[in-house]
């Protein structure tokens, strides 16, 4: 029996992840007063944005930056002041399976910061961050397997298809947004100090011209040094639209999944003219696409003949990329800030920072928990004086959200519009919202035959047989054990299911 076996070329793709790891990253910067004038750090936060990765013997470097920004205090101690510094950092991962690089691998490296410090020491401010990094490496992958089996008769197939998906095309940009927005009369600003953003996609549009854009808004918030009474810090809260064309280098695909980011925020207020006042902010933002493209493998996942020589075959398990997750998803959280013991009693909450640290996190029926740990930061007067302090405090939290994000994916959580209430004089509830970024891929495996021979098959007793069903068998695999046509077993049988219960009685009948 000659049996001409059909081959063909699998094209998936094999995402290859990093070992995540965590880095420090420090520097300082001169304080513009005397030496000894008195400085206090009332908040410091941080930005971290990855430049450019490489894969280099079984490691992935990142390259990047870390912005810093501080609000202090120093020898007026009712006035607020601001500082921005920044530092570079480059971090080899290591991968997972120390493997070399793949040709033609896309490496995307993903940096978080998970806690910054600042402290004021003789003119000076020592800053420090500490990063969380991640990456992973997108490769195509082309499989040779056996896709079907042709004869003119004896054999028997059993087809399996698997729905895979892959990046055929790609593109990044930057781009510097400006806009302008009115500030009221009633805050009494005087200076504009320190603002951050956060960038939400909403629609994805590809073009016939090999280029996509990406829609969205930008909410952004700022701080300001203010004249009025009780109230020397005052934020403001602004939206802008942006739309960001992105060239891609490849097709449109099946589908587009975008990822903006906001990596530096400039803004100045001045006065009119007229007497009002306006704030100015330039926003530097970065956009990647992803064009994915669907489709359909059917490949061969068994084979055995009825008659003649019997089929040998030899199998490889994949891993192939089954899905894509790219969400964004907020949820309200309230906590409670609880000084600690002798710290001055609250008099105005000013301010509030919240840095949430995600810990754990479970999906179960279209929802993700997230748990964790709020930094929270408080910038407030006391009844004492007019100086402005701040206090630090952590939290546990808890906040659920509506998508198919799972732990396995990279999530990454931001706080922002954070609300007030000083409940006592030790006492302050923050309400803010919780902001879940989700991205990742699905894997799945699947077995192929990569090769198949024939061979002279053992004799056989003919006639009919009983035969109990083991646990994990199907119908497939008892007609194989027989070398009996699927459909005789079947017609046999009428009322037996493909996955039989174990010890289930099955009439078999070999000619």
């Amino acid at each position: 029996m000659e049996i001409e076996w059909m081959r063909e070329n699998m094209e998936t793709e094999q995402v290859i992840a990093a070992k995540p790891s965590q880095i420090t990253v420090e520097t300082e910067a001169a304080l513009p007063g005397g030496l000894r004038e008195e400085a206090r750090v009332l908040y410091a936060d941080a930005a971290a944005s990855v430049s450019g990765g490489e894969w280099t013997g079984g490691r992935i470097t990142a390259d990047g930056k870390v912005i810093f920004h501080v609000l202090y205090a120093q020898g007026d101690m009712d006035r607020v002041r601001a500082l921005e510094t920044s530092a570079d950092f480059a971090h080899a991962l290591t991968v997972e399976d120390g493997g070399g690089a793949p040709g033609a691998a896309r490496i995307r490296p993903r940096a978080e910061v998970v806690s910054v410090s600042a402290k004021a020491f003789n003119g000076r401010l020592l800053l420090k961050a500490l990063l969380s990094l991640t990456a992973e490496a997108a490769a195509p992958r082309t499989v040779n397997c056996i896709q079907s089996a042709a004869e003119e008769g004896g054999v028997q197939r059993l087809d399996q298809t698997v729905t895979v998906e892959r990046t055929v095309g790609e593109g990044e940009g930057q781009t510097l947004l400006r806009e302008e927005f009115s500030l009221s009369d009633v805050l009494q600003i005087t200076e504009t100090l320190y603002a951050a953003a956060q960038a939400q996609v909403e629609d994805i549009l590809g073009g016939a011209d090999g280029r996509a854009t990406v829609t969205g808004t930008i909410r952004l918030e700022a701080w300001h040094a203010s004249d009025m009474p009780g109230r020397p810090l005052v934020n403001t809260r602004h939206t802008m639209p942006f739309e960001q064309a992105v060239n891609l280098s490849g097709a449109l695909g099946d589908a587009l999944t975008a990822r903006s980011e906001v990596r530096d925020v400039a803004v100045l207020s001045q006065e009119n003219e007229d007497g009002s006042r306006v704030m100015r902010a330039e926003v530097q933002l970065y956009s990647e696409i992803t064009a994915v493209g669907t489709g359909e493998e059917t490949i061969l996942r068994d084979v055995f003949t009825t008659q003649g020589d019997a089929v040998s075959t030899q199998t490889e398990t994949i891993s192939y990329r089954s899905g894509t997750v790219n969400e964004q998803s907020d949820a309200p959280v309230r906590t409670v800030m609880i000084l600690e013991g002798g710290a001055p009693r609250v008099k105005t909450a000013l301010s509030g920072f919240v840095r949430p640290i995600l810990t754990a996190a479970r999906s179960e029926n279209g929802q993700l928990t997230a748990e964790g740990v709020m930094e929270l930061t408080l910038i407030y007067l006391t009844d004492d004086s007019d100086a402005v302090l701040s206090a630090q405090a952590e939290t546990p939290f808890r906040a659920a959200f509506a998508t198919a994000a799972g732990p396995e994916d990279h999530l990454q959580l931001t706080a922002g519009e954070v609300e007030l209430s000083a409940l006592t004089g030790d006492r302050v509830e923050f309400r803010c919202q919780v902001r879940l970024s989700a991205e990742g891929v699905r894997q799945s495996t699947v077995a192929v035959i990569t090769q198949a021979e024939t061979a002279p098959a053992p004799a056989q007793e003919k006639g009919i047989s009983l035969y109990y069903v083991q646990p994990g068998e199907g119908v497939w695999d008892i007609a194989k054990r027989y070398r009996t046509p699927l459909s005789e077993i079947k017609a046999l049988n009428p009322q037996l299911p493909d996955q039989p219960p174990a010890g289930t009685a099955v009439i078999t009948y070999q000619r």
